[in-house]
């Protein structure tokens, strides 16, 4: 056994002794992160012929929750789960035909709840029609905003700014939604347009007829990259990258009497205007900001409506990275607000493939002025291989 194996098994066992169960699952999870990250990883990729290939990989994302006065005694809370367990498998036909499935099995075991539903989160098929331009056919996510579109794997904070993603009611599964998507590049602008089933025309139980010419949803965004061109798939929160990126998008969402709430009839529509930017620094430092602007329409009365905004900044010094974000939005109905501040940490064992994620976030929901904050922290380790 190595000296670094040696003194991770002593870090183990010493605080395996600690009283609390979320101190022993913080350490295990840290020791682990340390002994893996001495093990080298690549991805399982299977040539089939000069053009053709296969990848198969699996996401884990273990993940700790403490919540302030969440135990039934009035105490803090603890609950151990799998944030995300995901079965990812991809590849090449042709040089042109290419596609991607992936399933999902979220918050497995948590609060107690092992009856979650295992289900295909994306798939589709992707054909590239021109040079760097493609046509998406299948489960997709809408390209409204930046944040939407960047994968679970590459996120910079422990998960996304979901509170501020708003899509009608009803419509697709876990933000993805069924159609046909267009996207490319012309120089330095990228462009994606989709048009997707979205709220399919149908009679609500209480008799109220929703998108009654059965409308498809239509989504689209453009951006423009000054510097290095994203052109991934889905995109990255940080990209420990040799070279800077900046990017400036926006977007929009709509599909017309989508939503129903007391006033009647609404067409939803949702905007967005982002930034990103991901700029290398000598001694292997590296600085990442990114935020959004969000703008709803579902009626008046909808505590959907409103404008919302989320910023999330930090600085890599080799492995370690602070960082902090913040979500606000105010609705269009008093007393529906939201307020939240994230301040985090990460350690990037082996960038993507290995990490270990925490935040804290103090939340303020409904009458801010009025409201006692909410206080949970999180850690997660996530293994990408």
């Amino acid at each position: 056994m190595n000296l670094r194996a040696r003194r991770v098994g002593r870090h183990v066992a010493l605080c395996w002794g600690m009283r609390t169960a979320p101190a022993r699952m913080l350490s295990f999870m840290a020791a682990l992160a340390v002994l893996l990250s001495a093990t080298p990883s690549s991805a399982f990729k299977i040539p089939i012929s000069e053009e053709s290939y296969l990848n198969v990989a699996i996401l884990l994302q273990p993940q700790l929750q403490i919540v302030d006065e969440g135990a039934p005694s009035g105490g803090p809370s603890s609950d151990m789960f799998l944030r995300r367990t995901r079965l990812l498998v991809f590849g090449h036909i042709t040089q042109k035909l290419s596609f991607f499935a992936e399933t999902d099995q979220p918050n497995f075991g948590k609060n107690g709840d092992w009856n979650v539903a295992f289900f295909i989160q994306d798939a589709f098929i992707s054909y590239e029609v021109a040079e760097k331009v493609w046509i998406d056919v299948g489960m997709l996510l809408p390209p409204l905003t930046r944040h939407v579109l960047q994968g679970a794997v590459a996120l910079q904070a422990v998960d996304y700014h979901s509170s501020l993603v708003r899509w009608a009611p009803g419509v697709g599964k876990v933000w993805r939604d069924i159609g046909v998507q267009v996207r490319g590049f012309a120089g330095p602008l990228g462009f994606r347009a989709a048009i997707f089933n979205g709220v399919n025309g149908k009679t609500t139980p209480d008799g109220t007829v929703l998108n009654p010419d059965d409308l498809p949803r239509i989504t689209a965004m453009a951006r423009w990259n000054f510097f290095t061109r994203e052109e991934d798939l889905f995109f990255q929160g940080i990209y420990f990258a040799s070279e800077p990126r900046l990017s400036v998008g926006i977007g929009a969402d709509y599909q017309p009497k989508a939503v129903s709430t007391e006033s009647g009839l609404h067409d939803s529509l949702g905007t967005a205007a982002d930034v990103f930017l991901d700029v290398p620094l000598a001694n292997d430092q590296e600085f990442v900001f990114n935020a959004t602007l969000f703008h709803y329409r579902q009626g008046l009365d909808n505590p959907q409506s409103g404008t919302g905004l989320y910023a999330e900044t930090g600085w890599r010094f080799g492995k370690f990275q602070p960082l902090i974000s913040g979500e606000y939005f105010k609705a269009r109905v008093d007393g529906q607000d939201l307020l939240a501040l994230k301040p985090g940490f990460n350690i990037w064992f082996q960038k993507h493939t290995l990490n270990l994620r925490t935040e804290v976030a103090v939340a303020w929901t409904g009458d801010i002025s009025q409201a006692r904050a909410a206080v949970t922290g999180t850690s997660q380790l996530q293994l990408f291989y």
